[in-house]
């Protein structure tokens, strides 16, 4: 990535809600890589559908968001300072709304791996970002309030879990109720892995719990982006994931799981900005079940659950059925 910082000043920086009592020095580096790019009052930033890995921060002019076509009224205003399109970074989604330039503007672009860096490398860019993001997640509460045609959009938000970008117990909940009953009813196999991250308070005392998060992140990514579309992931809780696998029999979730378990365990650690601190790969311990004739939604939960603990009891960092 070419070095573009030279044209964001420390006036321009001083203007983004973001970087808030954070130490321009501390992290000079980072926003080397950021670039600058000028809207025309009506230019598209951001259309709904689309994927989108990059933070804009408003440094001059302002930008309003539409939700389904920019003819509706616009929902929201982005101001100087403020920043829009952290959500779909977060939860690496397709954006939801349209985001046009309402007069000239002037925008830094920051990508995702500046973001996480950041996050990383500054307490007060971390407590800032989650600020942002509360109040945004309030903002959209209110415009719900306002009109039902919004409800999808509340949904989403509300089934996302925000550190990971996978979805969350409250959606994983709602879900395998409704496998459970359908393969129930039609008799076809269903299995579930359980995941859990070996040893990883130990490892959040170690180095931060910062440095956790963007590990914990990492790992979901990492075993998401080797899932089949069929084979969906869901945070538990802590460091905890379920993966339904609805339709398959334990044998070939069990291949499913030594997959993921092989990934995670070769995958290099994030990057932490400390080259003389060696970061261990994580590994990961996981148990898989298969739906028992007669057996209720609770005891099959159960299953994967003693599955999981019987790996972490053979040593960890294996695969236990």
């Amino acid at each position: 990535m070419a070095k573009t910082g030279s044209e964001i000043t420390e006036d321009d920086l001083g203007r983004i809600h973001l970087l808030k009592y954070v130490a321009y020095e501390s992290i000079k580096g980072l926003l080397e890589y950021c670039s600058i790019r000028s809207l025309a009052a009506g230019d598209y930033l951001i259309q709904a559908g689309e994927l989108n890995s990059t933070i804009y921060f408003v440094l001059e002019g302002r930008l309003r968001i539409h939700l389904n076509s920019r003819d509706n009224e616009p929902i929201a205003y982005i101001e100087t300072g403020e920043s829009v399109g952290e959500m779909s970074v977060i939860d690496k989604q397709p954006t939801s709304a349209y985001v046009i330039a309402d007069e000239n503007s002037r925008l830094m672009l920051m990508d995702e791996d500046i973001l996480w860096s950041l996050v990383q490398s500054s307490h007060a860019a971390a407590c800032n970002l989650l600020f942002t993001l509360t109040k945004r997640l309030r903002h959209a509460d209110a415009v719900i309030c306002q009109g039902v045609e919004l409800e999808n959009a509340f949904h989403h938000y509300g089934s996302v879990d925000a550190l990971t970008g996978l979805h969350n117990r409250y959606w994983l909940d709602e879900t395998i109720k409704r496998l459970y009953q359908r393969c129930v009813a039609d008799g076809s196999p269903f299995s579930i892995i359980m995941i859990d991250i070996d040893h990883f308070k130990q490892f959040n005392d170690q180095y931060g719990h910062l440095y956790g998060d963007r590990v914990l992140y990492s790992i979901a990514q990492n075993i998401v982006q080797h899932l089949r579309p069929s084979e969906v992931i869901a945070r538990y809780g802590g460091d905890e994931f379920i993966v339904l696998l609805p339709g398959l029999k334990i044998e070939r979730a069990r291949e499913v799981a030594e997959r993921m378990q092989d990934r995670v365990q070769k995958a290099p650690p994030p990057p932490n900005g400390k080259k003389d601190q060696e970061i261990p790969h994580q590994s990961i311990s996981v148990g898989v079940a298969e739906l028992q004739p007669e057996q209720s939604m609770e005891m099959f939960i159960s299953s994967v659950d003693a599955a999981l603990y019987r790996a972490k009891d053979q040593g960890r960092n294996r695969v236990s059925l």
